[in-house]
């Protein structure tokens, strides 16, 4: 009976260890089974998370194995080393890594068009250049012949000059050989008239009446002179009168009144496509009648004076600067600006100086003049010794005066002096007998000022 006891409990104690042997495989089984599944899923999510960046077909390119080599030779991550070059990339294109392709489409979409490229907009940029810098040299080579011949002119101005210089040197001594021999002249006609007088008077003795005579006839002459004096002066008057005789009157009209709002607005009928810009300025006349010179020579003014302050295609308008009360603008009155021409570019040529501010000075140059000009879309000649024969005006400066004779002692200060102002009278005469014997109008301040609509001192 013990051994059968003892053999019972063995059995037992192996069962249960068998049982628990079992139970335990079993709940490790159940482990394995659940961490299993747990690593099947999340390998299942890796593969899709994987496919999102790049499918199994895509891994197999050359291409994609390219990079994966890259990055690891760079010992980064394909993404890191994706992301880097990338960057680099748009730095290259835009300067700035952190831009996007649709910002840098945007940027280069006026370049590149629909469906272009970079690259292509490159090479024809390049071309572009390349043309462009060929041009650039053919100007260059251009300029420099220019200046080339440049030198050449002011190496041949420099020749005149200095045989100008010579020349006057020696008319300068010709001239003070010929003073010496007038003083010494003189000098003798004043010994002769001295003995003269004293023979005369040692002869005549009382005879008072021949000198009176000889005074009266002084007198006489000394009248005469003043009367001829004066007969000069209305000939220059009738003649400056004149200067505008040939202009027809019907070839200064520019433009028309469309309308006018008010008494400070008016809408004329010329526009940009007629070259009017802004700041131009014209004179209102009723008809072409009017533009006639009166007894002194000089231009009567319209009846308004406006300014151009806004420029359509085909019309302007423009602010009224100058009026005449009782005399309103209305529509067809014509509007005058002798430089301007809508279809045709005035030539002028400006000589002499200009009283700017009414002040009586005539400033130092007529550059503001010459500005006016080119402006308003005319063209200034240079001035020269001969008018060209295409020229239209000739607008002409204070006119200087003739310099009186030099004294018997006159240093060289004084000849220069009487040389350069004999010049500028000469220059002034010959030119204003050109236009006269050709026909050209002849312009002063006064005229120009009324005809440009700006307003007189």
């Amino acid at each position: 009976m013990a051994i059968r006891s003892g053999a019972g409990t063995g059995v037992i104690v192996s069962l249960v260890v068998f049982v628990l042997t079992t139970v335990f495989l079993l709940v490790l089984s159940i482990v394995f089974y659940a961490g299993k599944v747990d690593q099947s899923e999340a390998t299942e999510k890796a593969k899709q998370d994987l496919h999102a960046f790049i499918t199994s077909e895509q891994q197999n390119l050359d291409s994609f194995q390219q990079v994966v080599a890259a990055a690891k030779a760079d010992r980064v991550s394909v993404a890191q080393y994706l992301n880097s070059d990338l960057e680099d990339l748009r730095s290259i294109v835009s300067g700035a890594p952190d831009s996007t392709t649709e910002s840098i489409r945007a940027h280069f979409n006026d370049a590149l068009g629909n469906g272009g490229s970079i690259f292509l907009a490159y090479d024809r940029l390049s071309r572009q250049l390349q043309e462009r810098q060929q041009e650039l040299d053919a100007r260059v080579s251009e300029l420099n012949a220019a200046r080339d011949q440049i030198a050449s002119l002011e190496q041949s101005l420099s020749d005149s000059s200095n045989a100008t210089t010579q020349a006057l040197e020696a008319t300068k001594s010709e001239w003070m050989d010929i003073q010496n021999e007038s003083e010494v002249l003189a000098k003798n006609m004043d010994d002769h008239f001295a003995s003269r007088v004293q023979r005369d008077d040692r002869l005549l003795g009382g005879k008072t009446t021949l000198i009176q005579q000889l005074e009266s006839e002084r007198d006489r002459l000394i009248k005469e002179k003043t009367v001829l004096a004066n007969d000069a002066a209305d000939l220059r008057d009738q003649i400056n009168a004149s200067r505008m005789s040939s202009i027809d009157p019907a070839m200064l009209v520019d433009g028309t009144v469309l309308d006018a709002v008010g008494t400070d607005r008016v809408f004329i009928n010329l526009g940009s496509q007629d070259h009017i810009v802004l700041g131009m300025a014209f004179e209102i006349y009723d008809d072409p009648s009017q533009l006639r010179v009166n007894q002194d020579g000089e231009l009567p003014r319209g009846k308004a004076s406006i300014e151009i302050i806004k420029v359509g295609e085909t019309t302007s308008t423009a602010k009224v600067t100058q009026s005449t009360p009782g005399r309103p603008i209305v529509r067809d009155n014509i509007i005058v600006n002798a430089v301007y021409d809508p279809h045709y570019q005035y030539k002028f040529m400006v000589h002499g100086l200009f009283d700017a501010n009414g002040d009586g000075e005539p400033e130092h140059n007529n550059s503001f003049i010459k500005d006016r000009i080119t402006t308003w879309g005319g063209i200034v000649v240079d001035n020269q010794d001969i008018l060209p024969g295409d020229l239209d005006f000739l607008v002409l400066g204070i006119q200087p005066l003739e310099p009186r004779p030099l004294p018997r002692n006159a240093t060289d200060q004084m000849i220069n002096d009487y040389a350069r102002k004999q010049q500028s009278y000469s220059n002034y005469s010959s030119l204003l007998e050109q236009a006269q014997d050709v026909k050209i109008p002849v312009l002063n301040a006064n005229r120009l000022d009324v005809l440009t609509g700006q307003p007189t001192h």
